[in-house]
């Protein structure tokens, strides 16, 4: 920690008469505060389930679960650990090494993790405890970052070689030269496992089938641990990331202190005139001040207080911001200090990341606003607090993001702060939602085609494919699909029966983005000068960085000046700016050409639908806003860009025509909305827009509540609605996967459609803004294309209860 003398205790650091002394214009802020007191923990000796020569070595007893997973493991089965943060997951893995160390001298183990950075920060904690069990091994991490004279050394005589699952697709290609570590490999961990849905847990999951089949080809069949934090599924997950069976340990063992958890509604924005014509009861979120703002000042207060805080943010221009903030706000505090602050996130370079974390963990940095990006167990040492500047999406996110306080047996503190979105909303009227048992489920989904085939291109390129392989890529019909998609482009000859075989360029697995489902990423490049930024999809360049754009990117904000395409590598170029402005992104959608997987009948005309779709995006205009996100400083500026098309997963829900003419009976004309002279809707006739507003917001409303039910995020899907598609006949909307192929998203709503709908409903109809067009935390997107053009609240509720009438009836 820091030098400066502590003022007050943690626990009195958001104690109600506190604030009112030290924080800056304290308006009642704080509105509601839990303690989870402090736990013991459950303990095992570990001659229950080691060696006396390795359980001697060790200074203290197991906990319960770690005991649980050894003696799991010397059953001979795979196992998922899902237990908290900082619970010795780490523990059990390599003390199950240390064990068939012993009883085989050439054992070699693979240790997977999502990072390079955790990669490394374990590295060490391994290398410690297997000198600490006087064990002779050793492990060493091997990935992109390592010395090519290093290399060879750790594939020849390293015990256990740490990597990542991107550098795993690569090194798969040259498998002879890892013939010692695969023909040894007795086990496989795969640390974080949780994080492994979406586009990257698909990508994951075929590289695991290609790295166990190779493994197979060395006549070796190891293990599998994963190790997760606390979610619904971990034995479906693990088995679906896998293709192996699991058995679970989820009964944590683990002590903790006291952690208190606060929730904190931020104030007014007096900036905002909204406010001075309404009465105290009928504040509504969007005339509040911005999550993130508001963070920053609780940043710099529990800072300066000598309450080292890490605080999360949704996205890397958030951290940016959020560092400026803090710093700012500790100008205003009257503790007259200075704040030590900075941002992290995965966009900085490896070097300026180490030094972050090595100030946070040396106390020399008083808080580091962060993306999600410190959520893994990255050794950080013990924050006193964690500060959340909007749900991050899942109850698992949450209790993980918490969880990076405290660590170990001492008390922390997390503060939640809301956005003025449904979901944020909808958990500070019940914070019992997050106290709850219940966690979301991790989905994993291997339907999607286009990454399918690219791993199995990338199997044949590593070993022939015959028909054995359809156990990892089956089945049949599937497999053989794709061998003569390759075969038609060229890249492979043969066929199962006599072995399929790569006919191509070398080293395929370099095609492949491990975050992406197409190949076609862009580079940042700065104009007469360097920036060291990943390269970011297509879709995102033209959301994101199409030419006008305002980006932030470590400290500096950058505008776009062009997007060059006619060249092999893509790129977009940037110039440096100072403004206090950012840029929103309007666009137009069409979705057609509908492929119906499965379908529902819910009586009365009304039916859902999930199945294949082609989503066309075109990002049209642009507007820039201050940066308090209050109002436009421009006009909408047009986007000269072609449209981006998705062939993708979707779900959608049919109406009966009849219920455009019951709703517009249904709401007083009074209460009609109409469309703008310059709208594109100015064709409607206020019963009309008012009928597409209650569409709108039933779109709106499921994408925004969905997070509740299932592990995602609805920044990785989109919508659309209409009062008459031309395929459909009739009224819909759509919730589709926001990327090519789809990543069972919107199946999964599909599947759990009453649950995600009830609380959709149940939001609308208690958010308290009363305003006809809804506002931000029931109905009203950031994400809209359409600049939340129409919405209607009632119609919308209308709706939402006709369908569930029928759903449930």
């Amino acid at each position: 920690m820091s030098s400066k003398t502590p003022r007050y205790t943690l626990a009195d650091s958001l104690d109600p008469e506190t604030l009112a002394q030290t924080f800056p214009n304290y308006d009642d802020q704080l509105v509601a505060r839990t303690v989870q007191e402090a736990s013991d923990g459950l303990f095992e000796d570990p001659e229950s389930v080691l060696p006396a020569d390795l359980a001697d070595n060790l200074e203290n007893d197991l906990y319960s679960h770690q005991a649980d997973a050894l003696a799991a493991l010397q059953d001979g089965d795979n196992v998922s650990v899902a237990t908290s943060t900082s619970s010795g997951k780490t523990w059990i893995y390599t003390l199950y090494f240390a064990l068939l160390k012993q009883q085989n001298p050439d054992a070699r183990a693979l240790f997977l993790y999502p990072t390079k950075a955790l990669s490394t920060d374990q590295e060490k904690a391994i290398n410690d405890l297997f000198n600490d069990l006087g064990v002779d091994a050793t492990a060493e991490t091997y990935d992109g970052d390592t010395k090519s004279g290093r290399k060879p050394i750790i594939r020849d005589k390293k015990d256990v070689v740490i990597s990542n699952f991107a550098g795993i697709n690569e090194y798969l290609s040259n498998h002879v030269k890892w013939n010692d570590v695969y023909g040894n490999c007795e086990l496989i961990v795969i640390d974080e496992s949780h994080t492994y849905t979406g586009v990257h847990g698909m990508h994951v999951a075929w590289v695991i089938r290609r790295l166990r089949r190779i493994l197979n080809h060395y006549d070796a069949d190891p293990q599998v641990v994963c190790s997760t934090a606390t979610i619904g599924n971990p034995k479906e997950h693990s088995e679906s990331l896998t293709g192996a069976e699991f058995t679970v340990i989820d009964k944590d063992g683990s002590p903790h202190g006291q952690r208190e958890i606060a929730f904190w509604q931020p104030p007014v924005d007096e900036e905002n005139d909204g406010h001075r014509y309404i009465s105290e009861d009928e504040v509504v979120p969007d005339i509040r001040k911005r999550a993130g703002s508001e963070a920053a000042r609780v940043t710099a207060h529990l800072g300066l207080n000598d309450v080292q805080t890490l605080t999360f943010t949704r996205s890397r221009q958030g951290t940016e911001i959020g560092a400026k903030q803090a710093g700012t706000a500790a100008g205003d505090h009257p503790s007259d200090e200075y704040l030590r602050v900075k941002p992290y996130h995965a966009g900085l370079s490896k070097k300026k990341r180490r030094g972050v974390e090595h100030q946070l963990k040396s106390g020399e940095m008083d808080a580091v606003i962060t993306t999600s990006a410190l959520e893994l167990g990255i050794d950080i040492g013990g924050v006193d607090a964690t500060v959340l500047a909007g749900y991050p999406g899942t109850r698992q996110s949450f209790w993980q993001q918490v969880g990076r306080a405290g660590r170990g047996g001492s008390d922390s503190l997390s503060v939640f702060i809301p956005r003025n979105d449904a979901i944020d909303q909808y958990i500070l009227d019940d914070p019992d939602y997050l106290l709850s048992d219940d966690v979301e489920d991790a989905v994993v989904d291997l339907e999607n085609n286009a990454v399918y085939a690219r791993h199995v291109l990338c199997a044949a390129n590593e070993s022939p494919l015959t028909e054995d392989d359809m156990k990892w890529f089956g089945p049949r019909d599937r497999l053989e699909r794709a061998v003569s998609v390759w075969k038609d482009a060229g890249r492979m000859i043969g066929d199962l029966d006599r072995g399929a075989q790569y006919n191509g360029a070398p080293r395929p697995q370099s095609d492949i983005s491990m975050y992406a489902t197409t190949d076609e990423l862009y580079d940042v490049r700065c104009r007469n000068d360097d920036i060291d930024m990943e390269p970011i999809e297509k879709k995102r360049a033209y959301r994101d960085y199409h030419p006008g754009a305002l980006i932030m990117y470590d400290g500096q904000q950058y505008e776009v000046t062009d997007i060059h395409e006619d060249r092999y590598q893509p790129y977009v170029e940037v110039q440096r700016v100072n403004t206090r402005e950012y840029t929103i992104t309007i666009s137009d959608k069409r979705v057609h050409d509908l492929e119906v997987k499965e379908s529902r009948d819910l009586g009365g005309g009304f039916s859902i639908y999930k199945g294949m779709g082609t989503v066309d995006v075109a990002y049209t205009q642009y507007k820039r806003m201050d940066i308090d996100g209050r109002n436009a400083s421009s006009g909408m500026v047009p986007i000269d860009l072609p449209p981006v098309s998705l062939q993708t997963q979707l779900m959608w829900i049919e109406l009966p025509n009849r219920m455009l003419p019951e709703v517009e009976a249904a709401v007083n004309d009074e209460e009609y909305i109409e469309p703008s002279e310059d709208s594109e809707f100015a064709g409607m006739s206020p019963a009309q827009f008012t009928v597409a507003g209650g569409l709108h917001g039933a779109e709106h409303g499921m994408i925004k509540m969905a997070p509740l039910e299932l592990r995602l995020d609805n920044s990785d899907m989109g919508g659309l609605s209409m009062p008459m598609h031309p395929e459909t006949e009739s009224p819909v909307w759509f919730i589709h996967d926001a990327v090519e192929g789809g990543v069972g998203f919107s199946y999964s709503i599909y599947e759990n459609f009453e649950e995600i709908m009830l609380k959709t409903l149940a939001r609308v109809e208690h958010c308290s803004c009363g305003r006809v067009e809804g506002c931000p935390s029931c109905l009203m997107s950031s994400q809209c294309g359409n600049n939340n053009e129409p919405l209607h609240r009632e119609a919308t509720q209308l709706i939402l209860d006709e369908v569930l009438y029928h759903a449930t009836d």
